[in-house]
């Protein structure tokens, strides 16, 4: 993260949710439509806050740490090409950096210094306060609390917190709650982290996201054309050996 700031206000889990709430449901009424449906954040980027979205792969989005960046004077988001492949980091990444609009924007601006345009960068393994608060800003953006409580209930008839479930409990039951909530924007994992900061699961720990765990189906894996291709090849092989040693 590059910002000439170190001192902004710690705010606490509520007032984040909160602020997410306020942001979605004035967009809502802004744009017509159903508060309690998930928002396309690119629209509330673009259209909404009149930032221009930019996907590169140069300067320092050349390094896949990087994943997104803001530029509140030029009110330019920068998300890296890698991420842009993936859809549930590419929202992410962009509700990230409209979180650091929404909580740091007015900070930055009263108390910047006069040495240029900076930029504040999101990054994999960095992670300092004002970082911390824009995942929660847009974990709440993409899912609202009352939204997936409601599905959680649903899912799991009033129960108890799940306790201690296994890696694979805790990504089943994220999966259902995306289904059933409609949450085709976000990731597994990006649900997973979201049970875990609503209560809704407890002693499981907050997972990282990997390639694979953004990829819908199987073809998303490599079992494509060319893998098929490679397999019926090897059969061909096989069986072709096998004729021979049978003739001799």
């Amino acid at each position: 993260m590059i910002t000439p700031l170190a001192d902004y206000p710690d705010l606490s889990a509520e007032s984040i949710e909160d602020r997410a709430d306020t942001l979605r449901l004035e967009y809502s009424a802004w744009a017509g439509t159903d508060a309690s449906k998930p928002v396309s954040v690119e629209v509330v980027a673009e259209q909404y806050l009149g930032y221009e979205i930019d996907i590169s792969d140069s300067g320092m989005f050349s390094d896949p740490e990087c994943m997104g960046g803001i530029l509140f004077e030029s009110k330019t988001i920068t998300v890296n090409a890698a991420v842009a492949e993936h859809e549930g980091r590419y929202n992410f990444t962009l509700a990230h950096e409209i979180g650091h609009h929404a909580l740091h924007r007015a900070h930055y601006l009263r108390n910047k210094q006069p040495i240029g345009e900076q930029v504040i960068c999101r990054e994999v393994g960095s992670k300092p306060l004002i970082e911390r608060q824009a995942d929660r800003f847009a974990a709440a953006l993409l899912m609202p609390a009352g939204q997936v409580k409601s599905v959680y209930e649903i899912l799991l008839a009033g129960s108890q917190p799940a306790d201690k479930p296994s890696t694979g409990q805790l990504r089943g039951i994220a999966a259902k709650v995306l289904e059933i909530g409609g949450f085709s924007h976000v990731s597994n994992t990006a649900m997973v982290n979201r049970l875990i900061d609503l209560g809704l699961v407890s002693g499981a720990l907050y997972q990282s996201g990997r390639p694979q765990d953004f990829y819908r189906d199987a073809r998303h894996v490599g079992f494509n054309k060319r893998t098929m291709s490679l397999v019926f090849s090897s059969l061909k092989y096989l069986l072709r050996f096998l004729k021979i040693n049978r003739r001799s």
